[in-house]
């Protein structure tokens, strides 16, 4: 006998003797973040263990731009990048969108235009910022006598 409103001793929860669930278990942070970006894998899975917990942010960054430019996950997947830093990475896009590049280690650079890509000295100099999506972005131009000179300026997409 009950009083109303009563549940009895299990709060109105169907005990039935089972095994109770957990919450589900959390995948790794590394498997998630290659399965949300699969063009991190060009780094490896030892190398998104060592900065993923530091640096997901960035991390994050880098794969929206390889997403962008494929030829750069596959420069990337054929060299060695153990000892890249993820904030020394840098991208530029020529503001025509006829070129793009990306540094790995700084001053040098992989750039793609028509197709092919080069290794250039990336010699650019800070320009300005300009309101870009709600943020702003940095614009450089090529120094003088730089392999740069051909375009007038570049957007720093990271």
């Amino acid at each position: 006998m009950g009083f109303p409103g009563y549940m009895g001793r299990d709060n109105g929860m169907d005990t039935g003797g089972g095994a109770t669930k957990g919450p589900p278990e959390l995948a790794d942070p590394v498997e998630r973040l290659l399965r949300e970006y699969p063009e991190l894998s060009a780094f490896g899975a030892d190398w998104l263990r060592t900065w993923a917990p530091r640096a997901r942010g960035q991390i994050v960054g880098i794969a929206r731009v390889l997403r962008r430019y494929p030829w750069m996950a596959e420069l990337i997947g054929q060299g060695p990048v153990g000892l890249v830093n993820p904030y020394s990475v840098e991208a530029y896009v020529s503001r025509d969108g006829s070129e793009a590049c990306i540094s790995l280690f700084g001053g040098w650079a992989y750039c793609s235009a028509d197709g092919g890509v080069t290794v250039e000295r990336l010699e650019l100099e800070f320009k300005d910022l300009e309101p870009h999506e709600g943020g702003v972005r940095e614009v450089y131009r090529p120094k003088k006598r730089s392999i740069f000179a051909k375009a007038k300026e570049y957007i720093r997409i990271l």
